[in-house]
């Protein structure tokens, strides 16, 4: 679960649908699908956020991979070792190797960390993820629209 607030937000930042349960977890209902018409560059329709959303952490947790990235014994992030499946992730600036560290610059290293930062995306304005790749700091950023 500790991971979760990140694949929440990719997945709600791709525009795409979250993938259908492994058919060895108990079924979720589906979530509503998001809109096709086209949107500008980083923005994201606020329906879509909160379908997402809406659609649980135990969804989200099918659509990745991560494990602690620790420094000098000291958490730094999360790093992603697999997103999945791959179409959902392909519009989404991030890959294996990735080290998540913030979501809208909140801290997720903590359960109860993650599920802060995920729930707040429910009245955000924005989308924001901070990572690093390859020792250079980088962001992602999506702007909620109605």
């Amino acid at each position: 679960m500790r991971s979760f607030v990140l694949v929440a937000l990719v997945t709600a930042a791709c525009g795409g649908e979250p993938p259908p349960p492994a058919q060895s977890a108990p079924k979720a209902p589906p979530a509503p699908a998001p809109s096709k018409a086209a949107l500008p560059e980083g923005t994201l329709r606020r329906a879509d956020v909160d379908a997402v959303l809406d659609a649980g952490f135990a969804r989200f947790l099918q659509t990745l991979e991560v494990e602690p990235a620790l420094d000098a014994g000291r958490f730094r992030g999360w790093t992603i070792v697999e997103l999945r499946p791959v179409p959902l992730w392909r519009s989404v600036d991030l890959k294996s190797g990735d080290v998540v560290t913030s979501v809208n610059g909140l801290p997720i290293e903590r359960d109860t960390e993650a599920f802060d930062a995920f729930e707040s995306l429910r009245n955000a304005p924005e989308i924001t993820v901070a990572y690093a790749r390859e020792g250079a700091e980088r962001r992602l950023s999506y702007r909620i629209v109605p």
